[in-house]
């Protein structure tokens, strides 16, 4: 076993993240977040989001709290994923200090490693996304919940204020999950079902006032636009499938997450038939992990949304799992690893650095986003004038997000580059009526020369020729 085992994690955590500042923000909910974040604080706000000018409810306010300060004080380059990458980390360590209290030594270090070097956890662990907060918010509930019902009952406080902060980091979807995992604990698991009592009004008190730390003053000052937008709007109907734009229909809705979970832990996958428990022969806390695991993947299966990092939640649960199983068959006392077990980890976790910076390099630069960043890059350096973005939206239904071609976005992230509001233009009509000097971005054929009415010039194109920066005197 390594000497300092925390200082094994801390740097198994950290080290396939590493990079996380070198590309641009990815749209859309990249440079959604981030030119919120940036607009945010131009106004000195806390309570309601603001996207291009106008309130923007599409998701809570963890995010953006913890993302304004940390863009302030370390940049838009480095901060803007930075709370992603803290979160991984402590979502590690985590991990580290419930399986070292309840579980083994050897489980204790393999678990983080395991969940580090997973490619879904790697890949959202490198990006601004809510779903890093809501995963490691919600699994430490769940762990520390486990903790109140087999020693001191107080752990359920945490579990509250955790809950309470998975609430503001995705919405009432954090109590959705663990409302299952009270059930399935009453009915199947009599073992477990004794430390259910006691010690809950603590938990419901810090419960509450980590929601209405927000909730309240949003709606206070916001009312039914934010009751509509946030809560009706983004949580009810994404569930029930009134998100079409991210629905799949027939089997495939049901078979979804299951090559995407594979894939997500990857390259531990292969481990989650041995690992996962039989009841039969199985103990409560390996039961518990896997309730953990399969609620979230059974809630989102169900669901009417489907997006690859629903699937987050599961990943914690799962790699204790795997690193239980692992632990018989590697090591021989249950307190330490083969020092060639620790050279193939190392390596593991150099490769997924490699293989992380790699493809999201060339994801940026393959998708456009390289080319339209460098356009808002040229408004910089020009130091004046106003901005538009020209029919940038998709025309196509095959070139939306998530295709593997230039993506037809709105590209948000113009908004965070700039940091300023810009100007959403469909028409030569919304040229002519935006103050002027006025650069505009647009793609590469939506603007004929030949059309162009008087006064618009074409003044730059982007190195792969996807983009054009013109000017309307």
């Amino acid at each position: 076993m390594v000497r300092k085992p925390i200082l094994w994690v801390l740097a198994v955590s950290l080290i396939p993240l590493l990079g996380w500042w070198t590309y641009g923000l990815f749209d859309l909910d990249e440079g959604f977040y981030g030119a919120v974040v940036m607009e945010m604080n131009r106004r000195s706000e806390w309570i309601t989001p603001y996207y291009n000018g106008k309130p923007w409810f599409e998701k809570p306010i963890l995010l953006y709290w913890v993302a304004k300060p940390l863009v302030a004080w370390f940049g838009p380059d480095f901060g803007a994923r930075l709370p992603s990458v803290i979160a991984s980390v402590l979502g590690a360590l985590g991990v580290y200090a419930f399986a070292k209290r309840r579980m083994s030594p050897v489980v204790a270090v393999l678990a983080p490693t395991i969940l580090a070097t997973s490619l879904l956890w790697v890949a959202l662990g490198r990006m601004m996304m809510t779903d890093t907060l809501l995963a490691v918010s919600f699994n430490l509930a769940c762990l520390t919940f486990y903790e109140s019902m087999v020693g001191d009952k107080r752990w359920r406080w945490a579990t509250g204020a955790l809950l309470g902060i998975g609430v503001l980091a995705k919405g009432p979807v954090s109590l959705l999950l663990f409302g299952p995992l009270l059930v399935w604990v009453w009915f199947r698991e009599p073992e477990l079902k004794k430390g259910l009592r006691g010690a809950w009004l603590g938990g419901f008190v810090l419960l509450f006032a980590v929601i209405a730390s927000w909730y309240l003053p949003a709606y206070l000052k916001d009312g039914q636009m934010f009751v509509q937008k946030f809560l009706i709007e983004q949580n009810l109907n994404r569930f029930t499938g009134g998100d079409t734009a991210h629905s799949i229909g027939g089997i495939a809705n049901l078979l979804f997450f299951l090559p995407v979970l594979l894939l997500g832990m990857a390259p531990w996958s292969f481990r989650v038939f041995g690992a996962w428990p039989r009841r039969a022969t199985s103990d409560p806390l390996s039961r518990y992990l896997a309730a953990c695991a399969a609620i979230p993947f059974i809630f989102f299966t169900i669901s009417g949304t489907k997006l690859i990092h629903y699937v987050q939640p599961c990943l914690i649960p799962l790699s204790l799992l795997f690193a239980d199983h692992l632990a018989w068959r590697w090591s021989t006392d249950g307190r330490t690893l083969p020092k060639s077990r620790w050279i193939k980890l190392g390596a593991g976790v150099a490769f997924m650095l490699v293989l992380a910076n790699v493809g999201f390099h060339t994801w940026y630069r393959l998708s456009g986003h390289a080319e339209v960043h460098a356009m808002a890059r040229l408004v910089l350096e020009k130091k004046g004038g106003h901005v538009a973005a020209y029919q940038m939206p998709r025309r196509q239904a095959d070139q939306g997000t998530g295709k593997p071609k230039l993506q037809e976005t709105s590209h948000p992230s113009i908004a965070f580059m700039l940091d300023r509001v810009f100007v959403e233009a469909e028409t030569f009509e919304h040229l002519e009526a935006a103050p002027k000097p006025l650069y505009v971005i647009t793609r590469a054929g939506r603007i004929l020369p030949s059309e162009a009415p008087p006064g618009l010039s074409r003044i730059a194109v982007s190195e792969r020729e996807n983009y054009e920066l013109w000017l309307v005197e």
